[in-house]
């Protein structure tokens, strides 16, 4: 099924979970780059995450991904400049983190790292894509858009009231769940997405 074909269908639980869910589990590949996107909250589940992975020796390299400024938890800055402090804090030598620092989306996110990875990374290499769980079909289809030219392995982050287990268990949850799947719709409808097959 392609995923406007999903997105035609009602929003009901079952199709949400499909839709930001299913399939997208982190299986424990190894790959090439770990790729974090930017978000408020990127420095308190994302980043750790991504550490955790580099530390187990999934991938050599980090790439921080985001330059909106905003309110994180270490203050407002850029978002990339977050990730990179908490990665530092965390242990990562400032030699193994890459940062894209001018995006301010997450088809941003993509457009510009690609420029990066470019410098970086051949045709062909694999990337650890990792952000948070609703958000990771959506991060998958601006990848297969903007750098189709790697291979890019979810891993999404179960935090928050938004993840696979609990999203629909409170009003906050399903707010954010029906919010994707808006913005999916839109996205596919206007043909800023990859119709991909799910």
């Amino acid at each position: 099924m392609k995923l406007s074909e999903l997105l035609e269908k009602q929003p009901t639980d079952e199709n949400i979970q499909r839709l930001l869910f299913e399939g997208l589990d982190y299986r424990g590949e190894n790959a090439d780059l770990i790729m974090v996107l930017g978000s408020r909250k990127a420095c308190d589940y994302r980043v750790p995450e991504a550490v955790r992975l580099y530390n187990e020796g999934k991938a050599p390299k980090l790439l921080f991904s985001g330059g909106q400024v905003q309110e994180t938890s270490l203050g407002v800055m850029a978002e990339w400049e977050s990730m990179e402090k908490t990665a530092l804090a965390l242990g990562v030598p400032e030699g193994d983190i890459l940062t894209e620092r001018r995006s301010g989306n997450t088809a941003e996110n993509f457009r510009f790292s690609a420029e990066l990875t470019a410098g970086y990374l051949s045709a062909g290499k694999s990337i650890i894509l990792v952000t948070t769980a609703y958000h990771q079909r959506r991060a998958m289809c601006f990848a297969e858009k903007f750098m189709a030219g790697y291979e890019f392995i979810p891993c999404p982050v179960q935090k928050g009231s938004a993840a696979k287990e609990n999203w629909y268990k409170t009003d906050k949850g399903r707010r954010t769940v029906l919010d994707e799947w808006r913005k999916l719709s839109y996205y596919i409808r206007v043909g800023l997405l990859e119709d991909i097959d799910i």
